[in-house]
């Protein structure tokens, strides 16, 4: 399968894990860089988007695992704002790979001008995130 690039909540592995249904292994989320975007808040949301940006770069992690299962997870997680567009990253390595990113699909999800900081949402937003994500897998049925 194509890696996927995170640049918002799940870079978090705890995050991830939870979306996905699994822990998330060390070493699956490997730092890259995406050029040519800026990192934004949506506004009215906690969560963010890129916005192009042909002199900025925007650190994330690359995730090359993976099950279509996995995939389909991640996919209703991100929801209709969100669609896969292909992007190539740079790992800390150097290496280039071609990936997907979820993109926010034009008049879906407006950006703010505010930055948006994985530590930041972290540190507000990310303990009632998973509270929640807990509660509403314990009622998904068997």
């Amino acid at each position: 399968m194509t890696p996927l690039f995170f640049f918002g909540t799940l870079m978090d592995a705890d995050v991830l894990g939870l979306v996905i249904g699994r822990a998330v292994a060390p070493g699956e989320l490997e730092p890259a860089r995406l050029h040519g975007f800026r990192r934004v808040r949506a506004r009215r949301a906690s969560y963010p988007v890129l916005v192009p940006d042909p002199g900025a770069s925007v650190e994330g992690v690359l995730w090359r695992a993976g099950t279509a299962l996995e995939r389909a997870r991640l996919d209703a997680y991100e929801g209709p704002g969100y669609a896969l567009a292909p992007v190539e990253v740079e790992t800390a390595a150097g290496e280039r790979v071609r990936a997907l990113v979820y993109r926010a699909v034009p008049g879906a999800l407006e950006p703010s001008e505010e930055p948006w900081d994985l530590a930041r949402w972290q540190a507000r937003y990310k303990a009632a995130y998973l509270r929640l994500g807990e509660r509403l897998r314990e009622a998904d049925p068997p």
